[in-house]
């Protein structure tokens, strides 16, 4: 396996996805008062967030922790797992849960591919985002991504995301890895925001 989908250590202004530790002051009224910004940070580009981590993040997303009810934009409050410049608040606590999830989503990726438990997960995997561009598989199916949809895939594209999942798989023990490591590193605070582009 020589592609690698990418975590970067630091920031980028980009379009990544920022992971960083926070530390909420519970008495402010908003979040951008309250919330300080702890200095590690990692970051992963939104294109392979929404295939492949979009899923667990939605999934796990506590819309009535305390600091995500005070989440407010133009006197609104905003719900929901936010993709631009909004936190997104996640405890320790669900992102351990979260971390154990895709770990043995990794695991059943490696040993049971076409298990039904699987089918929600994979609905956004993409070959353009599991292969570099001078593989065969990208060529193969790069006519059609000009005209491509989110979670649409074209004949034969399932088994070329089959023969790369090794990419998927090496993916999400590097994150939960690197988000593990994230939280013990600092462990002044019990939570981490995860903010999109």
């Amino acid at each position: 396996m020589n592609y690698e989908i990418e975590i970067v250590e630091g920031h980028d202004y980009s379009s990544y996805f920022w992971f960083r530790p926070v530390v909420f002051e519970e008495e402010c009224d908003s979040i951008w008062d309250g919330t300080v910004e702890l200095e590690e940070e990692f970051c992963i580009e939104e294109e392979d967030i929404d295939c492949f981590l979009a899923y667990f993040f939605y999934k796990y997303f506590d819309d009535e922790l305390i600091y995500n009810r005070k989440r407010y934009e133009w006197g609104e409050r905003v719900k929901g797992f936010q993709w631009y410049l909004t936190y997104n608040f996640f405890t320790y606590e669900t992102l351990k849960k979260m971390i154990e999830d895709i770990l043995e989503t990794a695991a059943l990726l490696e040993t049971d591919y076409d298990n039904p438990r699987l089918d929600e997960v994979k609905k956004k995997y993409s070959i353009f985002y599991m292969c570099s561009r001078d593989d065969p598989d990208y060529k193969k199916f790069s006519i059609f991504n000009a005209c491509s949809k989110k979670g649409l895939s074209y004949d034969g594209e399932d088994v070329a995301i089959k023969k790369h999942i090794s990419v998927v798989i090496d993916f999400y023990h590097r994150f939960a890895k690197r988000l593990a490591a994230m939280m013990d590193n600092n462990r002044n605070t019990n939570i981490i925001s995860i903010m999109g582009p």
